[in-house]
């Protein structure tokens, strides 16, 4: 019986395992830049509080507010992708791991 559904839970496998990762790497991506906006601010706040410190003027705005938008993507969407990318990973090795109990011995 599981002989006939064999092409079937590859393709599944394959498929699931594609998205999966495809998701998780746009997460990943969408994380370090985000990092990466991060530590930019924070450096450029840093330079206009040095120039405050050693008695110039600041010649920009310092930055601030920053980890309350990182905090607002993370909670929005950021732990979805997350969980989906894992799940349809999983789903994809599961289908995988089932084509090889049809070639068992019988």
């Amino acid at each position: 019986m599981l002989h006939e559904i064999v092409p079937y839970l590859k393709l599944a496998g394959a498929v699931c395992s594609s998205l999966g990762a495809l998701l998780l790497a746009w997460r990943v991506r969408s994380i370090l830049k985000w990092v990466v906006y991060a530590l930019v601010t924070h450096e450029h706040s840093l330079d206009q509080h040095r120039l405050l410190l050693s008695g110039n003027p600041q010649t920009e705005d310092t930055v601030s507010g920053v980890t309350k938008h990182l905090l607002n993507i993370q909670n929005r969407i950021g732990l979805f992708l997350l969980i989906a990318g894992f799940a349809l990973l999983g789903i994809g090795m599961a289908s995988n791991a089932l084509v090889y109990f049809d070639a068992l011995p019988k």
